[in-house]
Order: C-alpha cells, then structure tokens, then sequence
C-alpha cells in the first residue's frame, strides 16, 4: 500500500484500469467457454437421444410390420384349412399353391426375412429354403412351448443358430414365429420366419447414425448383441448392461480409461435394448480450439486495453503536471501568469478556470457586490408577483355582500357559486376529493353556466348514497360538463338538457355525462375518442385529455371511456372505474402515484 501511494498518477491509473480489466477479460472467458461447452455438450446429448428415439421407433415399425404378417399367414384359410387336417388323419401332407403364393408376395419384399417356414407338428408342409436340411428338434420344442404360452400373438426369440440343424454354429439368426391352431384352440402348428440380424439391424441403425465415432448397437433379451454398427468388447457391454439394469437409461462410465456418455432405450415389442454410445471428449470435439481461441482473445484484448490506458493515463497525468507547476508559482505572488489551454475536455475547463481566477482576483469584491445585488432584485420580483388568489376570492366576497345590500339576489348567487368554483380549483393541497365534494362543485359550475345561457339550459345531478365518499381526482367532471356545454348544447339552436349520473354496478363506478346537443361527426368522434386513449397531438380540449390521463395514472391505467354518439341529438360520455380491492387501496390512498394536473377545455 505504501509503494501504491508513492507512485506517479499516470501508473495509478494504468494499474487501476489494467488489473481489473485483466481479470473481468478472464472471468468473461471462463464463463463464456464454459457456457458454450455446456451449451454444445447439452445439444450433443439431445441428438443422442433423439437418434436412440428414432432407432426405437424404426424398430417398433419393422417389428410390427414382420409381426402383421406373421399374424397374416397364421391366420388365413390355407393355413387353418392345414392346422384342421390333422385331426382326419390325412396323410402326406404337403402346402397348398394358394399359401405358397401367399407367402411369397407377403415376405418376399423384406430382404431382412433369409427363411419362411410352415409346420403341422414336426412335418414341414412349406418352406422357402432351396436346400435340404434337419429340424433343431431342442430348438423346435422351445418354439413349441412358447407359441402355447403366447397363442395369437408373434414371438421373437433371442439371437439362435436358426430352425434347422446346420453345420454352422455361430449365433446367426433371429426367429419370429405364431403358432397354428385348430378349431380347438390347440397349438399344432408353427409359422417361423429366419430374420437376418445384419440386414435387419444395419437397415435400422445405418440411417440414423448422425455423430461421427457414434457406436450404436442392439441387444436381445439375454444381452447378446444383435447387430453393432462397430465392434463392442464383451466386457464393455457387461459393464453397460449392469449399468442398465442398475437403472441408469442415461450415463458417463469409463471403458478402456475412456470416459463415454451413454443412452439405452428399451423397446416394448420385442424386449430388446438398444445402446448408443460416444467418448465424453467428442461431444464437443472443437473444445480445444475454442479454449485457445478464448486465451489468445482475452490476452490481445487486454494487451491493447493496457495500451489505451496508458495513452489515456499520459494524456490526463501531463496537463495536470503543468497546471500543478503553474498553482506554485501562484503561490509565489505571480497573479500575472496564464497557461496556454487548446483542450475542451474537463482539464481544458479547470486550466481555463485557474486562468480566469487568476486574472480576475482582484474583482471579486465587485462580483460579490454584484451578486448582493442580483438577489435582492429576485426578492422584490417574488414580492411583486404574490397577487394571492385569495384577494381575488375576498374581492367576489366583497361583491357578493354589495349585490346583497341593493337586493340583488339572483347575480349574487352566481357571484358566490363563482367564489365556491374559485376556491375549490385553487385548493392545491388536495387532489383526491369524494364525488360528493365533486358533484357541489359541478353542480355550482352550472348554476353559472345555466345564467350565463339565459335559462336555455337544464341539468340533472344524480348521485347514489353509496358513492357519495368514493374518492376520484379533482376536476374530472367538470372539462366533460364544459365540453358537452360548448361544442354540443351551445351550437344546436335549442334548449339544452344535460344529465350526470353517477351509479355503482357490480365492481364498477359509472360517471356518465350525456347531453342533447348536437352531436359528433364521424371524424370530430374519431378525433375525440384518440383524445381519451391520449393519442391526439394539437388537439384543442386539452382539459378532457388531462381528465383521460389523471385517471389512467391513478388507477394504473384500469379506467374505460365509453363514448355514444347520436349525430344531431345529442353525445354520451361514460367513465368506467373498477371497484376491486386494489382500486379501493387507490382509492385510500395507499398507492399515491398520481398526476395533479388540472384544466378546462
């Protein structure tokens, strides 16, 4: 801390803009490196295990494709009409053409089917092989018992040596099979098709391989892989079928000092499992690059920052040196001096301060002065400009008891519903008012109105008992009443009839200003409904618009305007306010965002 406080400012601020910005570079390219990796790894993981989707749902569609035509042979007429023969005793019996013919234009388009075969017990009645060879009899037992276990239904066996007793011994062959029943519902018979595991299982996993150095591949029932489409050791895929049966559908084990990220999907047709797998370091194969190219980024990044700041650092350190040098010689009674400044930056503005203070010293007095004097001539302009509304109140007061002396009783009740009108606008201190206090004033607002049209004016106040101490903002009524008095009743040429209603209903206040004037044209409506939603720019009334802004500010914007136009008889303005909890928490005050502008239209 000592060395810091001991070196030059330029270095202070090299250090205090290089460090910081150093270590946010790494931070940024830490998280940001780690984030891609997550974020590709992540993608990887979901296309494996939309792959392992997509090899299940191949699989059950091939499955159930074989298994219909198991279904098919088994239970057509040729193949009852066979299982029934037994029972005569018939002799010798052999397939019929019609189930030949069946059998070759059903199985014939899958070239994953190497064999069909047709039994009535132990006795081949058809068979699509060409050469000669002995029944496995342990083999044909197992179907046998199975095709009773499961009558009516397709079976897949396990991977086998196949139906027929061959010289080769490899496990090579998968077998579906469905037994043949009599009218008895006895099991006499066999249906048994040979699937070929390389042609089946490379037809389903060869399309849906998307990853490069993916290894997928199917296992039966007992774990013996089916088809691979790369070679698995033995003991990798026990130790990834004791992972299985563990219960892990989605792994990362290590094979081989490899660690693998693992998916398996089991497949509910044929009790195969089928396994994809992928080294952990290739979900994301191009880590490596990007990781260099973080450092190398972060590390330019922060070389030239470094740079920057240290120019920055010498462009500020170098002209306070020298206005640093000029406050000595000022301290030395050199109130002559006067830097040179060709800047216009904040040091440019302190250099041409330290000038002017320098060369102007010695009118500080006169500038004090001067001061004095400023503030004593904004005193008297305040003192001027304190006409106080309240004179103009107690000079109509003043009037009123005049017009009362010389019996003047009709102009005096305009003169004191002026004075009540005056004082409630000038009353600034409330902006929230019960529509009780709200309606008085309206209602002295168009005492003076109905005067001032020489009776052609007739008004109505209804307000329900229940509202009287609902609170509004000041002055929302009365710019409506002044709009329906000047543009609808006072041009119609006729007697003029104007009602406000103030009605509860449900959860909503509804303060209605209606009128029999002369109505809006389509376009003067047009323009006044976007004058209610605060969308109308140069629009005369701007009274009525404050009254749509205040109440959209006090009840967060939950008010409604509702405007029934009649051209020549005469408009409607309804004021919808809610009257939930959170209105009436408006309402007491509890929220008191609110805009207390005022006005006339």
């Amino acid at each position: 801390m000592h060395f810091f406080k001991n070196i030059s400012f330029w270095k202070k601020l090299l250090i205090m803009g290089a460090i910081p910005l150093a270590l946010l570079g790494v931070v940024i390219g830490v998280l940001s490196y780690q984030k891609a990796d997550k974020v590709v790894r992540q993608s990887e993981k979901r296309v494996l295990s939309d792959t392992i989707n997509r090899i299940d749902i191949s699989l059950n569609v091939k499955v159930r494709q074989i298994d219909s035509l198991m279904q098919t042979v088994a239970g057509s007429a040729e193949a009852q009409e066979l299982a029934n023969l037994i029972e005569s005793g018939v002799p010798g019996l052999v397939g019929t053409a019609e189930l030949t013919l069946l059998c070759q234009n059903l199985f014939g388009p899958f070239s994953e089917i190497s064999d069909v075969n047709i039994l009535i017990g132990e006795q081949v009645v058809y068979t699509s092989r060409t050469e000669d060879a002995a029944i496995d009899p342990v083999i044909l037992a197992d179907l046998y018992a199975h095709a009773e276990k499961y009558p009516a239904k397709a079976i897949w066996s396990n991977l086998t040596t196949g139906l027929y007793d061959t010289a080769a011994n490899a496990a090579d062959s998968l077998l579906i099979y469905a037994g043949l029943q009599n009218r008895h519902s006895e099991t006499v018979g066999l249906v048994v098709a040979e699937v070929n595991p390389r042609t089946f299982g490379g037809a389903i996993l060869t399309k849906q391989k998307i990853l490069g150095y993916q290894t997928t591949f199917i296992t039966d029932r007992e774990g013996t892989i089916i088809y691979g489409d790369n070679a698995v050791r033995d003991d990798w895929r026990s130790a990834l079928l004791a992972r299985y049966k563990a219960g892990e559908r989605k792994s990362v084990i290590e094979l081989g000092g490899v660690s693998y990220y693992i998916c398996s999907q089991y497949n509910g047709l044929t009790g195969w499992v089928t396994f994809t797998m992928i080294p952990d370091s290739k979900l994301f194969p191009e880590a490596d690059s990007l990781k260099r190219y973080t450092v190398v980024l972060v590390t330019v990044s922060v070389v030239l920052a470094s740079m920057f700041l240290l120019i920055l650092a010498l462009a500020i350190t170098k002209p306070l040196a020298r206005l640093k040098n000029g406050m000595r010689q000022v301290q030395d009674k050199n109130f002559d001096l006067q830097l040179e400044n060709d800047r216009r930056d904040e040091i440019g503005e302190l250099t041409e301060t330290f000038n002017y203070m320098v060369n102007r010293i010695h009118i500080l007095v006169n500038q004090v002065y001067q001061e004095k004097i400023a503030q004593k001539t904004a005193e008297i302009e305040a003192l001027q400009a304190q006409i106080n509304p309240h004179f103009l109140y107690n000079t109509l007061d003043t009037i009123n008891w005049m017009l009362i002396g010389r019996d003047e009783m009709e102009v005096s009740a305009i003169v004191v519903a002026l004075g009540k009108l005056m004082q409630y606008s000038m009353d600034t201190a409330t902006s929230m008012v019960t529509l009780l206090e709200e309606c008085r004033h309206v209602k002295d607002y168009l005492l003076i109105q109905k005067f001032r049209l020489e009776d052609r004016l007739e008004f109505t106040l209804n307000l329900e008992d229940s509202l009287e101490t609902f609170k509004v903002p000041k002055l929302i009524l009365q710019p409506l009443i002044e709009n329906a008095i000047d543009h609808g009743i006072h041009n119609s040429g006729r007697a003029g009839i104007l009602r406000v209603n103030a009605i509860r209903a449900g959860s909503r206040v509804y303060l209605t200003v209606s009128d029999n004037g002369r109505g809006m044209t389509p376009d003067e409506l047009y323009q006044f409904k976007r004058l209610l939603s605060n969308d109308s720019i140069g629009y005369k009334n701007i009274g009525v618009r404050n009254v749509a802004r205040r109440l959209q500010l006090h009840f967060n914007g939950r008010c409604e305007f509702v405007v029934n136009n009649t051209l020549g008889c005469g408009l409607s303005i309804t004021i919808v306010l809610p009257l939930d909890d959170e209105a009436m928490m408006l309402n007491n005050g509890v929220c008191s965002t609110q805009d207390d502008e005022g006005g006339t239209a």
